[in-house]
C-alpha cells in the first residue's frame, strides 16, 4: 500500500510538471523563475497528495483495527 502511495504521489508530481511544461510553452522562452516555479509546484503537488493518501489510509487503519 505505501508504494501505491508514493507512485500515486511521483505520477501526480509528474502530471503537475506535464502541465505546466505544456501551459509554459505557449510563451516564447521561460525564464529561469518560470522554470523554478513549475519545478516547486510539482514537488508541492507530489507531496500534497503524498499526505492526503497517507492520511485516508491512517483513518482507514484507524476504522477497521480493535
Amino acid at each position: 500500500m505505501k508504494i501505491a502511495i508514493i507512485l500515486l504521489s511521483m505520477l501526480a508530481a509528474a502530471g503537475t510538471w506535464w502541465w505546466n511544461v505544456q501551459r509554459l510553452r505557449r510563451s516564447l522562452t521561460p525564464t529561469f523563475s518560470e522554470k523554478f516555479k513549475n519545478v516547486l509546484k510539482s514537488l508541492v503537488a507530489g507531496v500534497i497528495v503524498y499526505f492526503s493518501l497517507m492520511t485516508v489510509a491512517l483513518l482507514y487503519l484507524m476504522i477497521t483495527t480493535t
